[in-house]
């Protein structure tokens, strides 16, 4: 039986697509921290609060990858949610296919989303965007 924690965060994986994306804002804090690679060649770098996620990550990953994070497993302890899933789509250049594993651990306070941690497949992702300039 999933926690209310693993819900939450599946709701918003659901409101990553588009047409659906509303509810994003109401799951997470207005002060979320979104941590990601520094070798991540789009998007890398920590944001905090939401006007840094998006004015400065979402614009900068969705500009490089038309991509969807597809989760496929959830691991919940506590405060925590830790997903496993695939990041799915293509360059926006070039349209060269992603496919890479990501890891994702959120962390939950008072039935919002306050922090993420995230792990992906960056060599690969960088590889995708060399191949689409070419």
């Amino acid at each position: 039986m999933p926690s209310d924690n693993e819900r939450h965060v599946h709701a918003f994986y659901a409101a990553l697509a588009p047409g659906h994306r509303e509810p994003l804002f109401a799951l997470q804090s207005a002060h979320v921290v979104y941590e990601l690679p520094e070798g991540m060649p789009a998007g890398a770098g920590r944001f905090e609060g939401m006007p840094a996620v998006l004015e400065r990550f979402l614009p900068e990953f969705y500009a490089a990858f038309d991509a969807r994070f597809v989760p496929e497993e959830t691991i919940s302890e506590r405060d925590q949610v830790v997903v496993l899933g695939r990041l799915r789509g293509r360059t926006r250049q070039g349209g060269v296919p992603v496919d890479v594993p990501f890891v994702h651990v959120w962390t939950l306070t008072d039935g919002l989303m306050t922090r993420l941690r995230g792990f992906i497949d960056t060599a690969t992702l960088a590889r995708a965007l060399e191949a689409a300039r070419r």
